[in-house]
């Protein structure tokens, strides 16, 4: 999974049907194909295929719906993963809904994702946003901070029950007890507050600096189930921690993102409408 030129593999070389990694890799091949089909309008555009545009442009509604579905799968099954291993996670990360765990805090995570990129592209690009992108802006980051506070109010109730489920209320006393305060706390009961908040004064500024703290909360409750809280027995120095080549390869990777997404937005329609497709969309 590491190694997404092998893609391909698992898919149609060594099928392991029986795998949950089987099936977690062929949502994300299924998905990112129905992303960039989903995409291709705003690149048919650009390169003028009308015809090829406007018979994409039909498929929106189904490739969306197809997306959701699959986005649901592939979050759930990440989470179900760690499911077949209880002896290695620490109690108070580990639960029988971790596949719910992972599936309900992927909902607020996109939505603020959403909001935290949306506001780095105003700020870069807002010179090239039409009228209706910029006025219809403050409604939508509204609409979804709303979302998000329900949806990391629902994520800090099964957390509870994911601890109650087992009697782990114990561990709260412990060191671990504190980091884990720490996440839900400060990073799902404290943002889903300040969405509320946000959304009933209409305080935009406040609900894009919740966004980045959301963000960081979801990111940050990943690694500890994925590290800080796996093998949490062992001597640090047994304990897996990215080398240099691997942070590095991150890094590259997400420059590389970055870079790939300011020539798109920069010369295609992403933020405007085409002139010859005012009325088509």
């Amino acid at each position: 999974m590491g190694r997404p030129y092998r893609l391909v593999y698992p898919i149609f070389l060594q099928p392991g049907t029986t795998s949950l990694l089987y099936e977690v890799g062929l949502c994300v091949f299924l998905y990112v194909t129905v992303l960039a089909i989903e995409f291709s309008p705003a690149a048919l555009e650009w390169l003028g295929m009308k015809k090829l545009r406007n018979t994409v442009h039909k498929l929106t509604l189904a490739l969306t719906v197809f997306g959701v579905v699959l986005s649901t799968l592939h979050q759930s099954s990440l989470g179900a993963l760690y499911i077949a291993a209880p002896s290695k996670m620490h109690p108070l990360w580990y639960s029988p809904y971790l596949a719910v765990l992972f599936f309900v805090s992927s909902i607020p995570a996109g939505l603020s994702m959403v909001i935290f990129e949306g506001t780095l592209a105003h700020k870069a690009w807002h010179h090239m946003m039409d009228k209706t992108h910029r006025d219809e802006s403050e409604g939508v980051i509204l609409g979804f901070a709303r979302g998000a506070s329900i949806a990391l109010a629902a994520y800090f109730c099964v957390k509870l029950v994911a601890v109650a489920y087992d009697n782990n209320w114990h561990y709260l006393a412990t060191g671990w007890g504190a980091w884990w305060l720490v996440e839900v706390l400060g990073f799902v009961a404290l943002p889903s507050l300040l969405y509320a908040i946000g959304s009933r004064e209409k305080n935009i500024t406040l609900i894009k600096w919740t966004s980045a703290l959301t963000v960081f909360g979801i990111i940050l409750n990943r690694f500890n189930v994925s590290m800080v809280a796996f093998n949490w027995q062992l001597p640090a120095d047994q304990r897996y921690f990215p080398s240099f080549l691997e942070i590095m390869f991150s890094i590259f990777v997400v420059t590389l993102g970055v870079t790939v997404y300011r020539f798109i937005v920069s010369r295609m329609p992403i933020f405007f409408e085409h002139p010859e497709y005012k009325d088509a969309h």
